[in-house]
Order: C-alpha cells, then sequence, then structure tokens
C-alpha cells in the first residue's frame, strides 16, 4: 500500500512542489467581523444557551456548507446531520493536520496538530467563535504555537487529570503532554510492547457506559491492527505498559483518528465508533461490542466522500462532530491547504475517564 509521505511525493511529482509551499492562509475581514458578531464570549465558564428555550434566538450555522462535490454524508444519515467547512487553521502554515481538542480549561480555545507525522509536528490554539447556543462557527484570530511535538498524529485526546494524549506515526509511539507544557513529559514506545501494523493512527478512551470505563484503545495504520493498551499512573503521567491485539477487531481501509459516536446520537441505536480511512473516500462507523472494540461486519459509512480524512473529535460543549483532512487540501478548494470540517447533529460526549 502506498504510504501516505509517498503520496505527497506522487503529487509533488505531479505539479505541486510539497506540502511547505502550500499557501498560507489568510483571514476575510468581513467574514471574521461577522462571526466576531454572534461570539457570546471568550470567558471559560462559557456555557451553551438552551435552544429548547422559546425566549432563546435562533441557532445560528456556520457560514459555509461543504461543496458536495468533495464532502457528503450518506443519504441515511442526512436528514439528522448537517457537515459545514470551518476552513484552514488561520495563521500557520494549514497541511498535514492530524488530530484537535478543545482546551481543558477553555471551551473557546481548540488545539490542533499541524504538520502531522513529520519531524516538525507541533500543536498550535486557535481562538474559536461560538453562536448563541455553543456550536462553533468560526475561528476568532490566528493560532499560536503550544508545543512541539514531532510525529503528532490523528488524535489529541484528554486522560485522567488533564494529561493530553497523543499518537505520533510513522515512530510507532504515544506520546503525554501536561497542562502548560510545551513538549511531551512522557513518550512511549509502542513496538517495544509488540504494537505493529505501521504504528498508532488512531487512538481512544472507551465510553463510561461499557465494560471497560476509560481503557485505552489504539488502531494502527496502514493495517487496521485494533489493540487494547494498559497504562497506569507514575507520578503526573500514565506509563503505557502492555498491549493486545484484537485479532477480530482489525478495520480495512487504512483507519486513522477514531472516536466513540456519544451515546444517544440520532440513528446510533447501539454505540459506535466512527472512524477516518485514508487516502478515503469514505469516512465509516463501526457498531462496538461491550469492550469498546469495533464489530468490523457492521461497518457503515457516514462520509461517502470526503478529502483524504484524517483526524476525529466530538467536541464537549455541543457534541458536534469536528474532523480535518491530511494532505486533501487540493480537493478541498482551499488554497492547497488542509481544512477543519465540523457536523452539527451529535449529543454530548462524555468528560475524559477518571484515574484508574
Amino acid at each position: 500500500m502506498i504510504s501516505r509521505h509517498t503520496w505527497l511525493l506522487f503529487v509533488s511529482l505531479a505539479g505541486c512542489s510539497s506540502p511547505h509551499d502550500f499557501v498560507t492562509p489568510h483571514e476575510d475581514a468581513a467574514a471574521v467581523d461577522a462571526q466576531a458578531a454572534v461570539a457570546p464570549t471568550n470567558d471559560a465558564s462559557f456555557a451553551p444557551i438552551d435552544a429548547s428555550d422559546a425566549k432563546v434566538t435562533q441557532c445560528q450555522a456556520p457560514p459555509n456548507a461543504v461543496d458536495p462535490q468533495y464532502v457528503t454524508i450518506a443519504a441515511k444519515y442526512a436528514a439528522d446531520y448537517t457537515a459545514y467547512d470551518l476552513g484552514p487553521v488561520p495563521g500557520v502554515d494549514s497541511y498535514l493536520l492530524g488530530g484537535c481538542v478543545i482546551a481543558y480549561d477553555d471551551p473557546n480555545t481548540l488545539y490542533v496538530a499541524v504538520a502531522s507525522e513529520t519531524t516538525t509536528g507541533a500543536i498550535y490554539a486557535v481562538p474559536l467563535v461560538r453562536e448563541p447556543c455553543g456550536h462553533i462557527v468560526g475561528f476568532a484570530g490566528p493560532a499560536t504555537l503550544v508545543a512541539s511535538t514531532p510525529y503528532v498524529d490523528a488524535n489529541l485526546i484528554y486522560g485522567p487529570n488533564d494529561v493530553l494524549f497523543y499518537s505520533m506515526w510513522p515512530v510507532d509511539e504515544l506520546s503525554e503532554l501536561l497542562p502548560n507544557q510545551s513538549a511531551p513529559s512522557y513518550t512511549a514506545a509502542l513496538s517495544s510492547i509488540n504494537v505493529g501494523g505501521g504504528g498508532p493512527g488512531g487512538i481512544g478512551f472507551v465510553p463510561p457506559n461499557l465494560s471497560d470505563p476509560g481503557g485505552l484503545r489504539a488502531v494502527t495504520w496502514p493495517s487496521g491492527y485494533w489493540y487494547h493498551l494498559t497504562y497506569s499512573s507514575q507520578q503526573q503521567t500514565y506509563a503505557i505498559t502492555s498491549a493486545a491485539q484484537q485479532p477480530g477487531s482489525t478495520l480495512p481501509n487504512g483507519p486513522g483518528g477514531f472516536a466513540y459516536v456519544p451515546a444517544g446520537s440520532p440513528q446510533f441505536a447501539k454505540q459506535s465508533i466512527i472512524t477516518a480511512e485514508w487516502p478515503g473516500p469514505a469516512v465509516a462507523v463501526y457498531e462496538v461490542d461491550s469492550m469498546g472494540d469495533p464489530i468490523v461486519s457492521s461497518r457503515d459509512e457516514f462520509f461517502t466522500q470526503f478529502p483524504k480524512p484524517w483526524g476525529a473529535y466530538f467536541e464537549p460543549a455541543t457534541g458536534d462532530f469536528m474532523f480535518l483532512s491530511w494532505g486533501g487540501g487540493n480537493d478541498a478548494d482551499a488554497g492547497g491547504a488542509d481544512e477543519i470540517y465540523i457536523v452539527q447533529g451529535f449529543t454530548k460526549p462524555p468528560p475524559p475517564p477518571t484515574p484508574k
């Protein structure tokens, strides 16, 4: 199978010079002014307004609907879910986007992995614009560097005690970033505990409604091997001590970032995961068993068309699903930059796991 880095070389030979030559995004002043008019606050105590309250102004959608030529929700789900294009990450060379996560201490700040899978990989913070019901509708300003995180990949997830876990590819590692730190405090060499199949693209914690709440799971790219990762507290971080492959849960089509679909979301009667498939064009959903492991035979497509999907995340204030492209910028018509997309319609996810 062609690697994502080999794919970039192919694109370069076909006419694009390199990902570093992608156009640096710039903000449209009028669009920013329009977004700022509906931003409720940058106060970290912000909570979404209850849209069912008759006194509340109607919720407002992001300004940019997706282009159906490139991003298409499957007909089965289209009645309950709507996708929007938030655009490139402002203020940086927005290419090779990995995972994203809302900052644990500020609901109006999004952390985004940029230059994913490269030695210059880093996590940036970008301020958000939310409308009165709490939904993210745009960016309030340029991104700023948070931490240098080489090889950061498709999932950024908060674990116990606000420790930020992130996957690393192709080095087959997992790192942890402590609050207010600019470099990882712990890195686990997963190859030393027999994680194979290319290395972890996606990682996630099992939700509390299943039999192994807080259990750590990983899926590798390109082989799709699914692992249970055991972790234990070691001072401020968590040691990854063992890995157990689940042969019956190997996923097809180059799975990357994944996330557990919040329970109670429309058309998801059973607990499921949603996962990017690189190079696509689909984003798939799977039902999971009581341990949070995917049931391969249940595969369905949530997106039937998407430009090089990679990251996956449900934001906590509203449950909106955020997903990112990796090397899909040309298809997304963003001047060569990769973009962040959002889907409204899901319920809110549970909080991060408590310490074991």
